[in-house]
């Protein structure tokens, strides 16, 4: 595996976290376009997604780049544009555990 480039690595999780950052004003945008009885509400939670969004993106360029992918800016860019979606496909996937039966619960 070739040597992992300090200021490359720092330029690409940036890059991948200005992605995640881009979606949070599209959606800020898109959400200023509704009716005020409409718009999401601006509440702490939503504020901590604001934040982890780039945060979340940053760190999957991140991973790309620990793994020894190739890394791109563009690809970078989109990494944390849709971070959202991967995140919510790769929750999707998870098969839930089927409850216990009555009997194991009673014991």
């Amino acid at each position: 595996m070739a040597a992992i480039d300090p200021l490359t690595t720092w330029q690409l999780v940036t890059i991948a976290g200005s992605g995640g950052f881009v979606w949070n004003m599209m959606d800020l945008w898109e959400d200023g376009k509704k009716p005020s009885d409409k718009r999401t509400p601006k509440d702490l939670r939503y504020w901590i997604f604001f934040i982890f969004w780039p945060c979340a993106g940053a760190a999957l360029a991140w991973l790309y780049i620990l793994d020894g992918s190739t890394l791109r800016p563009l690809l970078a860019f989109s990494i944390g544009l849709s971070i959202s979606s991967t995140l919510q496909a790769m929750v999707a996937k998870v098969v839930p555990l089927p409850p216990p039966d009555k009997e194991e619960r009673q014991n």
